[in-house]
């Protein structure tokens, strides 16, 4: 199987290379307005018979269409994630895309251990270093399509891996939570990954934060510039959203590392919506369920299973945490703990909601009459009853 994955690179400094990404991010921007089309954008190829020869630039002619393509697809994704442009995009990042391998000729990699790439000053060998952690993956790669660089000489790098087919033997149920970012159970052990680092950092942001947009208010009233106040606030959002991806991506490494050989991983499949303001939800929920990194956390978990071939599948949430995992009838949650009235049975709720998640996936598994699964009863869900209790 094979997967495609971004890795990070760093390029040594060229001032051609600098012109370069800088022309190319100016051709784009010239050719928006006429890709917008006064809100109906056209597609790649009505588009590069619009521009191709209408619009001079020194880029080369594959890097002109690279630009094209890469205009035109970001007005499409703006109309599948249903936000629609209003108006021409301005790309105020500056980035240029170089092919590699049987797609293209921008860039290559020689026998000297340095990067062949095309600018607008001719062909340039340049070093390049990528990070460590990522220079297996680099080696191993089966393909490499392009590189993304930006004026920072920093750039990501698309390669083509080749992993495992999984076997998706063994299952692992998970519970996916705040406290608890992680919790996997198989029948014999447990791995819990706690969120406290994560809250921790949001906790101190948001006191930062908070203080700056207070200096920034002042400021304004005086009518003083700002910008200085804006850019931290900018740097601070950055570094947020940096940790919180880098949290997610270990705790995926760590949980598929702990995984048994030839598992599967149950994941819960979340619907979390965004709590609006003039719901009658506590602040402090609502800042805790709108922060909720579920997707970013699903995402790295898929990503590091594909690469290290662990199967994934999606079982329904409801009731995992309400239902006691030893008799089937429903217990009582209390904060991080579990209590079954019916059976006596005591548990981490996390570790009980794990437990459910493998079960119902386990029952499930092989074909199971679909009359009979809960989890495809349209309507009207009827909760386990007590023992005891007259039907």
């Amino acid at each position: 199987m094979l997967i495609q994955r971004s890795i990070p690179i760093v390029l040594e400094k060229s001032e051609d290379l600098l012109k370069t990404v800088e022309e190319f991010n100016r051709y784009q921007k010239s050719i928006s307005e006429i890709c917008f089309n006064f809100g109906q954008p056209r597609n790649a190829l009505a588009l590069h018979k619009e521009v191709y020869k209408s619009r001079p630039s020194c880029l080369g002619a594959q890097m002109k269409s690279s630009a094209i393509r890469l205009v035109a697809s970001a007005y499409v994704s703006a109309k599948s994630n249903k936000k629609p442009a209003e108006r021409p995009f301005v790309f105020r990042k500056k980035k240029a895309l170089f092919l590699i391998g049987k797609r293209g000729r921008d860039a290559s990699f020689s026998k000297d251990g340095k990067m062949s790439i095309w600018t607008v000053g001719g062909r340039k060998k340049l070093g390049f270093r990528i990070p460590e952690a990522f220079q297996k993956d680099f080696s191993d790669a089966k393909i490499v399509d392009s590189v993304n660089i930006g004026v920072d000489k920093k750039g990501s790098l698309c390669i083509t891996l080749e992993a495992l087919d999984p076997k998706s033997i063994t299952p692992v149920g998970i519970d996916i939570g705040i406290r608890n970012v992680l919790v996997a159970s198989t029948k014999e052990k447990t791995l819990r990954i706690s969120g406290k680092p994560l809250i921790e950092k949001r906790k101190r942001t948001r006191k930062t934060r908070a203080r700056i947009q207070s200096k920034k208010s002042s400021k304004k009233e005086l009518g003083r510039d700002t910008r200085s106040v804006r850019r931290v606030l900018k740097s601070l959002s950055r570094k947020q959203k940096n940790f919180t991806k880098t949290f997610c991506n270990e705790a995926a490494a760590r949980l598929c590392k702990w995984a048994p050989k030839d598992s599967v991983l149950i994941l819960e499949e979340l619907k979390i919506r965004k709590v609006s303001k003039k719901e009658h939800v506590r602040k402090g929920t609502r800042r805790k369920l709108n922060r909720f990194c579920y997707d970013l956390l699903i995402k790295g978990v898929i990503n590091r299973a594909q690469r290290d071939g662990i199967g994934i599948e999606f079982a329904n949430p409801a009731y995992t945490s309400q239902t006691c995992n030893a008799c089937g009838l429903l217990g009582d949650r209390i904060g991080s703990k579990f209590f079954c009235p019916n059976c006596s049975h005591r548990d981490c709720a996390d570790r009980n909601a794990s437990l459910n998640v493998l079960s119902r996936f386990t029952v499930l598994r092989g074909g199971a009459h679909q009359s009979m699964c809960a989890e495809d009863q349209p309507t009207g869900m009827v909760k386990p009853l007590p023992l005891g209790r007259d039907y």
